[in-house]
Formats: structure tokens, C-alpha cells, sequence
């Protein structure tokens, strides 16, 4: 669950101020997971960007430019919406491993109600060294996805999206963030991606069922079959499908936990609570971070697909501008390849080495996410991912200059 690290285009001082007041805040996750993780916001402090924000506040709680307004949904559209709602769960049973079409019914039920539900509440994130919260409220209404997402703990902060154009409005230094949404998935949604290949690498476990957040909720189990990822327990409403908690467990142990506190399933969409914020910051600076989608190989760079942990694809590569100080603001580039296994993400930076900022090697660990740093020859590489830190090794290793 990690959002994309960088900065973008060299920020204006108040921008400056903001992600600088950003990184105090919240404890070394990177990437706009994303996700939001898209999950951790301790991934963010990696490569600290004012974009990132918005990846921050997505885990808390893992575009076209127009705005379309969301209006409220018509006795058709609320039927038809209600109807995918109230599909019945999967059956369950209480076997040792249920089979892969059982987990796949499951992600895409979670999928489905992650983005057609309508819903308000606070989620909670924890790590075991930190507690983070946030307020957020999901619309949809058939065509559009509006929503919202406010920090309740550091700086006062704000997450807009209308459909894939995300805003983050930092009020305090009257800083608006630009930029498109994230391509991973972020809680309270799953899966990234197509989820066919999921059970090759997650066996699904029916157990208990629970009532989490006052709400009767189906609990699964995704065991990891091999040692590159980490099992996930997941609870589901029972009655939507809507994720309502998710434990990253290593041998039983949980490493971090995202889920509601609390939750109103169904409301109305509110769009007025999305564009009325959005109006509120008419005359905030305006920062659009760089972002050129590319690929590794037409950047010089290639990966042994034969060293790589087992079921992880390559999701997405962006290069950005660096946020540097004084003659080097704007010159610098960092690429950022991502790949996934449909549940995790793992983000790998490349850029040039620089002394002043790279002082040391090694490993950062923050709940799940694992933050592996190193220099190869004339080059700095950052892997970020919800992966023990030999998978992330592997990433490191994998990874070629033609």
C-alpha cells in the first residue's frame, strides 16, 4: 500500500513550507502508496513531494481537469446501485483453503463495493508506533467518483478528487496540489489491477465473523504462499462488501492495521461537501507536480525478471523533477517504476547519487512498510513496499543499466 515520492516542479516558498511542515508531521511511507497502499505515511519521507500528501491522506484513512458536479442519484441509477450492493457474499465454510475462484468472488465484490458505495466515516491507521486519522466521505453516483478526505491529526490538510483529478488544499500556507489520482489501491479499497492471478500467490481462509465498526463484517484470511509478501486478515461488511478493516500480519503478528472506527454505509452523495472545500480555495498557489508517464527500458534501465519475487508486475514508471533548493530546483529527475501483486505494491526510485542528500545505506521500518536505500556506482536507489526486506532486495538486485 505505498503513493509516488517525489516532489514535481520546484515549489514556490509557501509550497516549500507546506511539505516541509508535511515531512514533520507524519513519521518517515512513501509513495501515493497508493494509498492509498496506497497506506503508510511513513513512506513519504523517503523522497519527500507535495504530492505525495494526497497519498498520505488516502492511506491514512493506500484525470480530466474538469469538474463534473455529482448530482444526486436518480430512482434508476439508486435502484440499480442498490441492487450491485445487495449481492450476496460468497458462501462460506470453514475449510482450510477455499478455492481461487471463492477468493476472487471476494475481491471483486470488495472491489465493486470500494467504488460504488456511498459512504462517511473516520479511518484509522496504525502502525504500532503511530496513530493516524482521517475523515472521509466516498460518492458515487452511477457515473462520477467524488471524494473527500480530511486529516484529523498535524497540519490541517484536504483531499479533493472528482473523478481522476486529485487536489490536496493545504489552507495553512494556501497551497493547492494538482495532480492525477494514483493507479494503486488504497484503503478502503484492495485490489490493483486484474485480480485473476491473486490466489496463485494468496490462499483464501474463511474464519469467524466478526462485528467491526458496528457492522457485521465477513473475515478472511489471505495467507501468503511464499515469503515475499505478508498475509493480510481483511474484514468485509457482510451486507455491501465494503472493506471495513485490514491487519498486515507477519506469522500472526500484526505489523499495521487500517480500518473505520466508524461508518454510515449508503448515505446520500453529498457533492456540495466536496465542491464546496474546492471553492474555499480559490486564490491558494497552485502547484502542478511535473509528471512524465515512461517506461524503464526507454529510460536506459531493465530488470532480470528471473531475480524478481514471484507475481509482481509492473504497474506503472513515472519520471518527476526533484524538489531541490537553489540552482539545482527543477534539474535533478527521479524515476519511479511500480509494480504490485495485486494486494502490495512495491515503488523502486532511481537517481543520481548525491552526497549532500544520500548519507547513508540501509533499512527503514515503519510498521509494514519496509524502506531499503542504496547506491550503485553513480546511481541511488530507494525500494518502498508492504514486502519483507529480502523482496525488497530483490528489486534492488533485479534491476539493470544498459
Amino acid at each position: 500500500m505505498a503513493p509516488l515520492l517525489s516532489s514535481g516542479l520546484p515549489l514556490p516558498a509557501p509550497a516549500a513550507r507546506a511539505r516541509r511542515a508535511f515531512t514533520r508531521v507524519v513519521p518517515a511511507r512513501t509513495a501515493w502508496g497508493s494509498l492509498a497502499s496506497a497506506r503508510l505515511a511513513a513512506r513519504h519521507a523517503v523522497l519527500p513531494r507535495v504530492a505525495g500528501m494526497r497519498g498520505t491522506l488516502r492511506s491514512v484513512t493506500r484525470f480530466s481537469g474538469a469538474l463534473v458536479c455529482a448530482a444526486a442519484l436518480t430512482t434508476v441509477s439508486a435502484r440499480a446501485l442498490a441492487q450491485s450492493l445487495r449481492a450476496p457474499a460468497p458462501p462460506l465454510s470453514a475449510s482450510s483453503g477455499e478455492s481461487a475462484g471463492d477468493l476472487r468472488a471476494w475481491l471483486v465484490r470488495i472491489r465493486d463495493a470500494a467504488v460504488r458505495s456511498n459512504y462517511v466515516g473516520t479511518i484509522v491507521n496504525s502502525t504500532g508506533t503511530s496513530v493516524v486519522s482521517s475523515r472521509v466521505g466516498h460518492f458515487f453516483d452511477g457515473h462520477g467518483t467524488l471524494e473527500r478526505i480530511d486529516a484529523l491529526d498535524g497540519e490541517p490538510r484536504s483531499m479533493l478528487r472528482v473523478n481522476d483529478e486529485v487536489r490536496t488544499l493545504w489552507p495553512r500556507y494556501r497551497v493547492a496540489v494538482i495532480e492525477p489520482a494514483d493507479p494503486r489501491a488504497a484503503f478502503p479499497a484492495l485490489v490493483s489491477g486484474n485480480e485473476k492471478h491473486i490466489p496463485d500467490f494468496y490462499e483464501l481462509h474463511v474464519q469467524p465473523a466478526q462485528r467491526i465498526a458496528g457492522h457485521d463484517a465477513d473475515r478472511l484470511l489471505l495467507k501468503a504462499r511464499d515469503d515475499s509478501r505478508f498475509d493480510h486478515v481483511i474484514w468485509a461488511d457482510h451486507a455491501t462488501g465494503l472493506l471495513l478493516r485490514v491487519d498486515v500480519q507477519l506469522a500472526g503478528r500484526t505489523l499495521e492495521s487500517s480500518g473505520f472506527s466508524d461508518v454510515n454505509i449508503g448515505v446520500k452523495p453529498d457533492a456540495a461537501a466536496v465542491y464546496n472545500e474546492l471553492h474555499r480555495a480559490d486564490g491558494f498557489r497552485v502547484v502542478r507536480p511535473a509528471i512524465e508517464h515512461t517506461k524503464l527500458d526507454a529510460e536506459g534501465w531493465s530488470m532480470q525478471a528471473s531475480l524478481l519475487p514471484p507475481g509482481f508486475m509492473a504497474l506503472d514508471c513515472v519520471r518527476r523533477a526533484l524538489d531541490l533548493p537553489g540552482d539545482a530546483a527543477g534539474q535533478a529527475r527521479v524515476l519511479q517504476a511500480i509494480w504490485s501483486d495485486g494486494i502490495t505494491h512495491v515503488s523502486l526510485f532511481i537517481e543520481p547519487f548525491q552526497p549532500q542528500r544520500h548519507r547513508s545505506e540501509g533499512l527503514t521500518v515503519i510498521g509494514a512498510t519496509h524502506t531499503l536505500t542504496r547506491r550503485v556506482n553513480d546511481m541511488w536507489l530507494t525500494a518502498v513496499g508492504d514486502v519483507p526486506p529480502a523482496a525488497l532486495d530483490q528489486f534492488v538486485r533485479a534491476l539493470e543499466h544498459k
